[in-house]
């Protein structure tokens, strides 16, 4: 295999020398790059962008196209790189390539009458601006190539900046790289944002396509540090200052305790958040559960009707089937049981389509009618408004032989109506029905009721509408979500790593510089950290640390204002960080005279990568889930500083151990 490769560098290096590809050549390749991202995720699975849902089994049909596409836009964003790299005055040259970019997605856009970014992928048939099928298609291409373009744009601008000052090896590489992993972020930002709301309605567009530029630029920028670090500790053969260690440490420390509650909120978050919840919660926002307290667990729900048993993931048989799974309800005392389901949608056509289906399903099986929901004395008694209460809300009823039901429909219920989240919810009886069962589907329906955004379900049923561009890739959001998730995880890790690698780097050379003992200055430096971890907490009144603490804006657990909370959260955090980095290193400190390390700052890097990546991220998350560990208040946070350093240390020094005996059998 290298003899293939050297023969083949060398015949290229024959027939082009020296010379770099002429700059048609790669804007050539280029177009072809785009172009591919552009046709073949319509032309390969057009199943998921026709509308209506797919199947589970084209997720793993359209994996391989989600990867190529990824791939392709990487490949475009090295193509793209190398343009702007060989031109002269590249600021200029490239800010005007922005504008120009910008103008060309802006403009179409704009007469298609779309509100917020959008990358159409084409699909035959699909009807863009009500034209003939030659300009749609042509308006789609500009549309979609200016698009692809300012998102592999977005995506190099920091590598073009580290590399005017610092260059790499292997700019083009990292080019693609980045391009390839950031490609899942982009999308699912692109098919999940909302426009941004404005003042002037035509400013929604310019706004909601610069937050996903910015996106590109912020993420390219963070996983470029790791290249930097390199760069740094690699250097030229003498130190680095000390001022450059220290201030790429705190910044991979800041996006160690930014990045994932900044990307991933939902993952961090317990509870309800009624102005944004997060997908999960989505997912069973309008299904009734138990307050989940001492007294009344989530599997039993009161009501004033009476307990209710919870049963979840429910699939009945028979017309109960047509929103499936659903949540069985048992009355505690008459043994009556109801079901309740719900289906989420992400936009108004997929919505309108499913719950004309099941208008059409239900009419088969049984007799539907439009009715009003009297709810008051249940809404007062789940806590709701007096005005809400007065209230009569439209529904569907269902009725045949053995079964009566209601149908409700939300729309847009968060963000004050700007989100495009969309709900059918069923309330049913199953299999008997007692004397009143009304009293006890208007029970369960009170207790996840949004007043504001119910809609009557008959609204819009058969109108015509004009086809989204926006694709029905539901599969295609649902990888995204995952990919962007595993990136998190792998990428914290990876950040304390560079973080880990750094403090060594910066210690070494103060301590050799100053002369001092090893064995005295990390005692010192440790006792300072945990001092300053620890008066935080103990102002605050904290008796327990989850670490890391991940700052969410939703959340208050100093009980203090806002401002001050991340600034207290912050200091906690950064030297609690740094006092578990300090274990880390520890043992590259102390045994690096005894078993010296061919790379120490990439084996540190490694090091730091996987204890906080195992041991030391999930272990602190698994015991703040599980309540923590609180022992007497005022040792609490002592204890728990402590036991991240002293596992931090404990496996340091086990991989040290591997390390310096790889080193030694090679």
């Amino acid at each position: 295999m290298r003899e293939i490769q050297e023969t083949i560098t060398r015949r290229t290096k024959d027939r082009l020398g020296e010379q770099p590809p002429h700059p048609a050549a790669i804007a050539g390749l280029y177009l072809l790059c785009i172009s591919l991202i552009w046709f073949l995720p319509g032309f390969l699975a057009p199943e998921l962008f026709g509308g209506g849902n797919a199947y589970p089994f084209i997720i793993f049909e359209y994996g391989g196209v989600y990867l190529l596409a990824a791939v392709l836009f990487g490949c475009s964003a090295a193509l793209l790189f190398a343009l702007a790299r060989q031109m002269s005055g590249p600021g200029v040259r490239a800010f005007a390539l922005a504008v120009a970019l910008l103008l060309l997605y802006l403009v179409p856009t704009y007469l298609g009458g779309s509100m917020q970014m959008i990358l159409p992928f084409y699909v035959p048939g699909w009807d863009y601006f009500g034209l003939s099928p030659a300009v749609d298609v042509l308006m789609s291409a500009v549309i979609s190539f200016s698009g692809i373009g300012l998102l592999a744009l977005a995506t190099i601008v920091p590598i073009l900046l580290i590399d005017r000052y610092a260059p790499m090896k292997r700019p083009y590489a990292a080019a693609a790289v980045l391009g390839t992993l950031l490609f899942p972020c982009l999308a699912a930002a692109i098919f999940r944002t909302d426009p941004v709301p404005s003042l002037i309605p035509w400013l929604s567009l310019s706004l909601s396509t610069l937050s996903v530029l910015c996106l590109g630029v912020a993420g390219a920028a963070v996983l470029s540090i790791p290249l930097v670090v390199r760069r740094l500790l690699k250097g030229s053969g003498n130190p680095p200052q000390q001022a450059r260690i220290f201030g790429l440490l705190l910044l991979c420390l800041l996006l160690v305790w930014f990045v994932p509650g900044y990307l991933e909120p939902g993952f961090f978050l317990t509870g309800y958040d009624s102005s944004n919840p997060s997908s999960w919660q989505k997912r069973s926002w309008f299904t009734p559960y138990g307050p989940g307290d001492l007294e009344c667990p989530l599997s039993t729900l009161p009501t004033i009707e009476g307990n209710y048993l919870i049963d979840m993931n429910v699939f009945p048989a028979g017309p109960h089937s047509i929103i499936s799974p659903c949540t069985m309800y048992t009355h505690e005392h008459t043994e009556e049981r109801y079901i309740v389901g719900q289906q989420w949608y992400r936009d108004e056509w997929t919505f309108r389509s499913e719950k004309r289906t099941l208008f059409e399903s239900l009419t088969g099986i049984g007799e539907v009618s439009e009715t009003t929901l009297d709810l008051g004395d249940h809404l007062l008694a789940a806590g709701f408004e007096r005005s809400d209460a007065e209230r009569e809300y439209p529904a569907w009823l269902f009725i045949n032989e053995t079964t009566r039901g209601y149908i409700l429909t939300y729309e847009r219920p968060f963000d004050d109506g700007r989100s495009n989240d969309f709900f059918i919810v069923y309330y049913g009886t199953y299999n008997t029905m007692g004397p009143d069962p009304d009293r006890s589907l208007k029970a369960l329906i009170a207790q996840r009721l949004s007043p504001s955004a119910i809609r009557a379900p008959g609204e819009g049923l058969y109108e015509e509408e004009r086809l989204s561009r926006m694709p029905e890739a539901e599969p295609f959001l649902y990888i995204s979500g995952m990919l962007r998730y595993a990136g998190i995880l792998l990428l914290t890790p990876f950040l304390f790593g560079c973080s880990a690698a750094l403090l060594f780097a910066g210690a070494l050379t103060e301590l050799e510089t100053q002369k001092r003992r090893f064995a005295i200055a990390i005692p010192l430096l440790a006792a300072v950290l945990l001092y300053l971890s620890l008066i935080s907490a103990y102002l605050t009144g904290s008796t327990w640390m989850p670490i890391p603490p991940f700052y969410l804006p939703t959340s208050e657990p100093l009980g203090v204002s806002t401002l001050l909370e991340v600034l207290l959260n912050l200091m906690i955090f950064l030297s609690a960080l740094t006092f578990i980095g300090l274990g880390v290193i520890a043992p590259y400190l102390l045994l690096k005279r005894y078993l010296p390390l061919k790379r120490p700052f990439r084996a540190v890097l490694v090091s730091g990568t996987l204890v906080f990546g195992i041991l030391v991220y999930p272990l602190m998350m698994m015991l703040a889930v599980w309540g923590g560990l609180r022992p007497a208040p005022w040792l609490s946070p002592l204890v728990w500083v402590a036991l991240g350093f002293c596992l931090a240390a404990a496996w340091a020094v086990v991989i040290y151990a591997v390390q310096a005996a790889a080193g030694r059998k090679g």
